[in-house]
C-alpha cells in the first residue's frame, strides 16, 4: 500500500501511533505532519492496551510450560522488545541528566549523549528488576489483567505529562509535537480509552489506578518544570517506564 493512499484520518492516525511506539510496521512509507503526529496521543492508551495485551496473553501461554520466573521475566523481555527499548532509553538519558548535578543547558546536553552514565543504567536495571519481579508475582496469582493495564495507563500518564508541559529545548525537537496545547486537544479521547480499560480490567480498583496515573502526570510536569524548564522525548519515556513499573507493583499487591 503507498503511502499517499492513506491522507489522513482515523484509520493514519493510528498507524502513525502504532509505528512509532512499537516495532509493528504496517506500512514503512507513512510520513506525517506536526499535527498529525500530536494527533497520535489520542491513541497512545489504546496501543498501550495493544501491547499489554500482546505481553498477557504470551505470558499466559507460556505459564503453562515454564516457571512463573521465567514467564514473568520473558514477559518483561517481550515488553522491551515489542517497544524496541524506546521508552527504556530515555529513562537512562533523563537520570543521567538528573544525577550529573549540572546546570540546566549542561543538563540537556547529557540528555542528548547517545553513551549511558553509571546512575542511567542503575535506573534501567532497577526498573526490569522490579518489572520481573512483578511480573512473575502476577503470573503466579494469575493477574494477568494488571499486566495488560499497566502499559495503558502508563502511557495515558505520558499524555497528562505532556499536557501540562511545554517543551524544554528552544530550538525544538521531535518530542515538542508531544506538548503543551497540541497535547491537550487529544485528552478527552485518550482519556475516555484509559479510564475504561481500568474500570472494566482491574474493576474498584480500576478509578484508583486510573487516579494515580492522571495524578503523575501533573506532579512529573512540576518537578521537570523545576528542573529543566520543560520536557523533552527522553523525560516522557522516563516517565512511562517509571509509572509502568509502580502500576505492575501495585498490581502485584492487589493480586498478592
Amino acid at each position: 500500500m503507498k503511502n499517499h493512499i492513506i491522507r489522513g484520518g482515523a484509520i493514519k492516525t493510528f498507524l502513525l501511533a502504532l509505528q512509532f511506539l512499537t516495532v509493528i510496521t504496517v506500512i514503512p512509507s507513512l510520513t506525517a505532519d506536526r499535527d498529525q503526529l500530536s494527533a497520535t496521543l489520542a491513541f497512545f492508551p489504546l496501543i498501550g492496551l495493544l501491547l499489554g495485551g500482546m505481553v498477557a496473553f504470551a505470558a499466559w501461554l507460556s505459564s503453562g510450560l515454564w516457571p512463573a520466573m521465567l514467564s514473568g521475566a520473558s514477559a518483561v523481555v517481550f515488553l522491551a522488545l515489542l517497544t524496541r527499548g524506546l521508552h527504556l532509553d530515555g529513562l537512562a538519558d533523563t537520570f543521567d541528566a538528573i544525577g550529573s548535578g549540572a546546570e540546566r543547558e549542561k543538563a540537556l546536553l547529557i540528555m542528548k549523549d547517545s553513551c549511558s552514565g553509571a546512575l542511567g543504567v542503575l535506573a534501567m536495571v532497577s526498573v526490569f528488576m522490579l518489572k520481573v519481579a512483578s511480573a512473575v508475582s502476577l503470573v503466579e496469582t494469575g493477574g494477568w489483567y494488571f499486566i495488560a493495564l499497566a502499559p495503558c495507563l502508563s502511557r495515558w500518564s505520558m499524555h497528562c505529562l505532556a499536557a501540562c508541559s511545554e517543551y524544554a529545548r528552544p530550538g525544538g525537537g521531535l518530542g515538542s509535537a508531544f506538548c503543551g496545547s497540541a497535547a491537550r486537544r487529544q485528552l478527552v479521547a485518550s482519556g475516555v480509552t484509559a479510564m475504561a480499560a481500568s474500570w472494566f480490567m482491574a474493576g474498584a480498583w480500576g478509578p484508583l489506578l486510573f487516579l494515580a496515573g492522571t495524578v503523575a502526570g501533573p506532579v512529573a510536569s512540576l518537578y521537570f518544570r523545576g528542573k529543566f524548564g520543560g520536557i523533552t522525548g527522553d523525560m516522557l519515556g522516563a516517565h512511562v517506564e517509571t509509572v509502568e513499573t509502580f502500576l505492575m507493583m501495585a498490581g502485584a499487591g492487589i493480586c498478592s
